[in-house]
């Protein structure tokens, strides 16, 4: 890969990577941020404390009803964190591999095959046919009819922006059903790829690649320079590497469930 990006400047980038759904609610004090969606909380940010304290004061903070995701990486402060982690019960929930990918290069060969057809999401029902997807892949309960709403109202204004876009979705389809759903965030040249999702029974058809295909190409007419992916070990990452695409790094995300007698 050229070196106009540094490995370092790469994960740090993804480092300062968060989403907050449209139905989260965020908690904040001088230590921490939080957001919590579908009864979890997510870490965003976690400073200025000993690790195990940090842990004790986000369980505070979110509640001990609530289970909390505390994604980690190399750079992650305190060192020990992932230790402190691991003391309170915690469990690896999640391995990612931050890869990134240089457009300047060109567009990789994905041989993406005829029978996938990839389709930009641009109304509210097009959405319609994404949460099913999203729901089965990542076991999650499809969202609420307000998420629904703010979904909608936010890519109303995306397609509205023309030329100034920079939020993309798209689905592939095949035998006449939805298959498969991934976005697209594009902040000056970094080109976030997220959410990229196969229903299990369609997997290695060449949905994912398929899907792929079709961002990278809106990326590049957008002026984006570099393809940046937290991707599933297990799952995407592999597809990924084959692309061209460079491992950087690895993301792992800690499950700390609701204290004892509180469903997860």
């Amino acid at each position: 890969m050229p070196t106009s990006w540094t490995p370092q400047a790469v994960l740090s980038t993804a480092a300062a990577w968060v989403w907050t759904p449209y139905d989260a609610e965020t908690r904040t004090s001088d230590h921490a941020t939080v957001v919590i969606s579908n009864g979890r909380a997510t870490v965003d940010r976690a400073e200025g404390l000993p690790a195990a304290d940090l842990v004790a004061h986000v369980r505070d903070l979110v509640g001990g009803e609530t289970a909390v995701i505390w994604p980690t990486h190399q750079a992650t402060e305190p060192a020990d964190l992932a230790d402190a982690l691991l003391r309170a019960g915690a469990e690896v929930a999640e391995n990612l591999d931050v890869i990134a990918y240089e457009l300047a290069v060109g567009l990789p060969e994905l041989a993406v095959p005829a029978d996938v057809e990839v389709r930009r999401i641009d109304t509210a029902a097009d959405l319609a046919d994404a949460y099913p997807v999203t729901s089965a892949v990542f076991a999650q309960p499809e969202p609420t009819e307000a998420f629904r709403d703010g979904e909608a109202v936010e890519l109303a204004k995306q397609v509205a922006a023309g030329g100034d876009r920079r939020i993309f979705r798209y689905l592939a389809y095949a035998d006449g059903v939805a298959i498969g759903h991934a976005g697209t965030t594009i902040e000056g040249e970094v080109v976030k790829l997220w959410g990229g999702s196969v229903l299990e029974e369609y997997r290695g058809r060449g949905a994912y690649r398929a899907l792929l295909q079709a961002r990278l190409a809106e990326a590049v007419e957008r002026g984006g320079g570099l393809a940046l992916v937290k991707a599933r070990a297990g799952t995407s990452s592999p597809i990924l590497r084959r692309a061209g695409f460079t491992a950087y790094g690895r993301e792992v995300h800690y499950l700390l469930r609701p204290s004892a007698g509180q469903p997860a």
